[in-house]
């Protein structure tokens, strides 16, 4: 054998060894989260996921990246793997709400949850909405609300109770330019809470009165110190007596955070009611490609 073979050949078998060393790892991570799932099944819900967990995760490996492997690949394999231990908790479906693009919405869910993850397609929001509350599925990914939507997904969330689904992340969580067969955005939502991260986006939705400027609605969200931006807004027909306002805010809003109070007691009779809608990580800033 040749010097630069049997270089080659003692390369290769560094590679296998270190192809055993990430299996092996794979292996013994699964086996950690098969014992954390069996702590979340004696004290938690049924809903096997921790959004804020996965964000935290995730951009803790982009900012420790160093070297020539794609950044995006990393992402792409932690989410594979991140998605199968959360099968291995639980029952774990997602369903897709693809009106018109249905090829790039399917593709958002299909990075963000894994490819071995049982999805639906479906060209309605409200099946959507309905097998997450009914837990036919466990995610459920939606079109990322717009000022001029006809008919928005986003006011059946708005009601209480243990079953109601909120939004939970927003896809995707990187942009890959090399990645994405359509520019689409989307939301997902879930029964559970997004969790915090210290950097974080809510959604709030606000029933107001017809009466009420964009601009006083601003002040209320600014006296409570919540900040808050108008993403759009609804009301049921032309002559409905109130309005229902999206807002994003820039911060974490927990279901019971008292600034919602706050809000509504400054604005007085114009607003009957703020309701957090959850929120998600914010998606990190940078953009990542091939190489």
């Amino acid at each position: 054998m040749t010097a630069p073979s049997a270089s080659l050949e003692s390369l290769r078998r560094d590679i296998d060894a270190i192809d055993d060393e990430i299996h092996d790892l794979l292996m013994r991570r699964t086996e950690v989260v098969e014992r954390i799932g069996a702590l979340k099944n004696q004290t938690e819900s049924d809903v096997f996921i921790r959004p804020a967990r996965e964000a935290e995760i995730m951009r803790r490996l982009i900012d420790r990246h160093r070297g020539r492997f794609p950044a995006s690949v990393v992402v792409r394999l932690w989410r594979e793997v991140l998605a199968a231990t959360s099968r291995l908790q639980g029952p774990f479906t997602v369903a897709v709400h693809a009106p018109e693009k249905s090829v790039g919405y399917w593709d958002l869910a299909r990075d963000h949850f894994g490819s071995g993850t049982q999805m639906t397609l479906h060209r309605l929001s409200a099946p959507v909405i309905r097998a997450v509350v009914d837990g036919a599925a466990t995610v459920g990914v939606l079109p990322f609300p717009q000022s001029d939507d006809e008919n928005p997904w986003w006011p059946n969330l708005i009601a209480t109770g243990e079953r109601m689904p909120r939004v939970i992340a927003r896809l995707p969580f990187i942009d890959n330019d090399n990645g994405r067969f359509e520019p689409v955005n989307a939301l997902a939502i879930a029964r559970t809470d997004q969790g915090e991260t210290g950097n974080d986006i809510s959604l709030v939705a606000v029933e107001a009165s017809a009466g009420i400027s964009r601009a006083s609605l601003k002040q209320a969200f600014v006296s409570a110190h919540v900040p808050a931006n108008d993403i759009a807004v609804w009301r049921e027909s032309d002559t409905a007596a109130a309005r229902f306002h999206l807002i994003e805010v820039a911060d974490y809003v927990a279901p019971d955070d008292p600034r919602l109070d706050a809000v509504a007691e400054d604005a007085g009779d114009q607003i009957v009611r703020v309701i957090g809608l959850g929120g998600y990580a914010a998606p990190l800033a940078q953009r990542i490609g091939g190489g």
